[in-house]
């Protein structure tokens, strides 16, 4: 058996969304790493299509996000047909995002992308690489890996599966992977064809003898459909005229149907989630961990913001701050996100897929109802964007102890996004963007001010900078933020002086954050840690201390 050189601090296994999305993460903060995957070459089909409006955030922080763009097709609304007309149109375009859309970019585009980033920010990549077995004690893993010909052992501080539905980094760990499969099966074919439908949304047709899907792709369109009954093993591989009868079902007798397909595939859809994300040093993400119906776009999304979630985790842990507690926090986190995620798409299959006259009736005129409320349709699409996403009760985020945070309306509360703002930088008047902050992975300190502050409020501010170690430059960025200009007396110590200043020229950010003089303290996945008035700098200091020191 031969010894593997180089060895990583992470080792992930996976070269999917999720794994290349950790990977990223993990060098951009300068922490090692390699990732290995069983395939030898990346698959060419995939059902994974939508990237909603928090992955795109994510994917700009990575400096992807251009690229993807590139390679996708933005969709503006989902709209929902019935036998009689349209039921409901959910619009992307109101969502509080910077990217307010969903976005069609086929998987296998967004992994090149990924791979590129991974590869030019020094990442290793091992394909055909099969793990065979891995063990790890109190100080780190050793996998053994089948890669060219040869059993090779690598030794890592931490190792994270990332390797799908039947991962087998969940099999050699032991954990469950409960929940069941859905008896419908379905059909995909990706399709040149040209509709007499809108190409800039996803459309949902909820027909008597089975659903359909159209969504249109960078190039062409991807349709689905329920089969009716058990498929015919004696009947083959599914053609296009399956598809025929519910396009002129959905569409009319004289629509134009496809004449050829890309790539034809029958499937059926599972929910599973796994019960445990965390064994000591071995940690699972994305499929690995949850796997549910395609419907809604969700299942990528929520691997992609695991791995968001758990690769500053990891950096800490890397760099002796944190301890187990850090890593516990991942599945305190996202494992409840998941199981919402799961209840929820469980709920639109179930009601999608009824057949009896009387439900399809009682679902079809709820969607009406849903469609014709604005304020219910924008929480619905927002949900689906995966912007709704909290982590309230994880035990990583406090409230100052005057942080007033029955006022609900006055800002995030800990756990939350943090809200996207237009401001100007007081250093050079350009523009600035709240989410851009993410672009730097490290903990963001928002200092927010009225717009005069008082000599007290001044007092404050001065004492707080001055009073930040230098040993958290590596860690932690200070920005101020009023509506004013901001003269400040220079504070002492390096880290102070290297406060930027920005200015909330159109009231955005108070309008997201709410008045007064506060202190948000925003972690690298761009989720409130701490929250307070400015008064209370003495408890942010001692939670800086406990985060940004504590072993």
């Amino acid at each position: 058996m031969m010894t593997g050189s180089n060895a990583p601090k992470v080792l992930i296994v996976g070269a999917g969304p999720t794994g290349l999305t950790l990977g990223i993460n993990l060098l951009r903060a300068g922490v090692p790493c390699r990732i290995i995957d069983r395939q030898a070459e990346r698959s060419e089909h995939s059902r994974a299509l939508g990237l909603h409006a928090r992955s795109l955030e994510i994917f700009d922080a990575m400096g992807v996000l251009d690229a993807v763009r590139a390679e996708g097709r933005p969709l503006s609304m989902i709209r929902v047909h019935g036998e009689k007309g349209p039921l409901m149109d959910l619009d992307f375009g109101e969502l509080a995002s910077p990217f307010p859309y969903l976005l069609c970019c086929p998987q296998p585009r967004l992994e090149a992308i990924l791979e590129r980033r991974y590869r030019r920010l020094g990442g290793d990549l091992w394909r055909g690489a099969e793990l065979l077995q891995a063990q790890q004690d109190g100080s780190g893993v050793t996998a053994v890996v089948r890669y060219d010909g040869d059993d090779v052992a690598i030794g890592t501080q931490l190792m994270v599966g990332a390797d799908g539905a039947g991962s087998t980094v969940r099999k050699l760990l032991g954990l469950p992977f409960d929940g069941h499969e859905y008896r419908e099966h379905f059909l995909l074919a990706d399709v040149d064809w040209t509709p007499n439908l809108a190409d800039d949304a996803f459309h949902g047709f909820l027909l008597a003898d089975g659903n359909l899907a159209a969504i249109p792709m960078p190039d062409g369109w991807r349709l689905v459909i329920s089969e009716n009954g058990e498929p015919d093993e004696e009947a083959g591989e599914p053609g296009l005229e399956d598809f025929h009868e519910r396009l002129r079902a959905a569409l009319g007798a004289d629509t134009p149907l496809p004449e050829r397909a890309r790539w034809l595939s029958r499937f059926t859809i599972q929910r599973r989630l796994v019960s445990h994300y965390r064994r000591n040093r071995i940690l699972l993400a994305g499929d690995a961990c949850h796997v549910q119906s395609p419907l809604g776009a969700q299942g990528m999304n929520t691997g992609i913001a695991d791995a968001f979630n758990l690769a500053w985790k990891l950096v800490l842990f890397c760099r002796g701050r944190g301890g187990g507690a850090l890593l516990d926090s991942y599945q305190r986190e996202r494992r409840p996100v998941a199981e919402d995620m799961l209840r929820g798409v469980d709920a639109l299959s179930r009601a999608s897929l009824v057949r009896a006259r009387a439900l399809r009736g009682a679902r079809d005129s709820l969607l009406r109802l849903a469609g014709g409320r604005p304020q219910l349709a924008r929480r619905l699409v927002r949900r689906a964007s995966q912007l709704d996403v909290h982590y309230r009760h994880s035990p990583l985020v406090e409230a100052g102890p005057d942080a007033e945070i029955g006022r609900r309306r006055q800002g995030p509360l800990p756990g939350d996004r943090v809200p996207d703002a237009a401001l100007v930088s007081l250093r050079d008047g350009g523009p600035r963007r709240g989410q851009g902050l993410l672009r730097q992975p490290l903990h963001h300190l928002l200092l927010q001010l009225d717009e005069a502050p008082d000599h007290r409020t001044r007092v404050i501010l001065h004492a707080l900078l001055s009073r930040l170690p230098d040993e958290y430059l590596n860690e932690l960025r200070v920005t101020v933020i009023g509506r004013g200009d901001l003269e400040l007396d220079p504070p002492q110590g390096v880290m102070a002086r290297a406060v930027h200043r920005w200015r909330d020229e159109n009231g955005e950010f108070q309008a997201a954050f709410g008045p007064g003089s506060r202190l948000w303290l925003m972690r690298p996945d761009g989720h409130v840690a701490y929250r307070a008035p400015l008064t209370d700098a003495d408890y942010l200091l001692a939670y800086l201390e406990r985060m940004l020191r504590g072993t």
